[in-house]
């Protein structure tokens, strides 16, 4: 069978490879802003213990929870954004089968 529609397959194989980018980049940013997030905190108290300032252990604690949520936050977007985005590239490729498909069937000897 000849193989038809070669943009249609790049562009397919393009939004694949844009979407599991985008599932590594998620998955570095997440794990990225806990580490910032929770390293943040540390400096933060250290940083205010030098100083003298009057902080609460619970400074560093707030930044670590605001690390772990909004690495959480980017981590649902982005395997959303990802999964939706591969999903796209497959779809093309889901229409591509269904056009041979049909061109095979049609050109079946008809039974009566």
């Amino acid at each position: 069978m000849i193989k038809k529609y070669k943009a249609l397959r790049l562009i397919g194989t393009i939004y694949k490879i844009i979407g599991a980018i985008i599932l590594v980049v998620t998955i570095i940013g997440a794990v990225g802003s806990c580490i910032s997030g929770l390293l943040g905190g540390a400096l933060l108290s250290g940083f205010a213990n030098q100083l003298s300032l009057n902080a609460s252990p619970t400074d560093s604690g707030g930044m670590a929870i605001v690390g772990i949520i909004s690495g959480f936050v980017i981590l649902l977007w982005g395997l959303i954004a990802g999964v939706t985005t591969f999903a796209m590239g497959e779809g093309v490729y889901l229409l591509i089968d269904i056009e041979e498909n049909t061109r095979a069937s049609a050109s079946l000897p008809q039974k009566e």
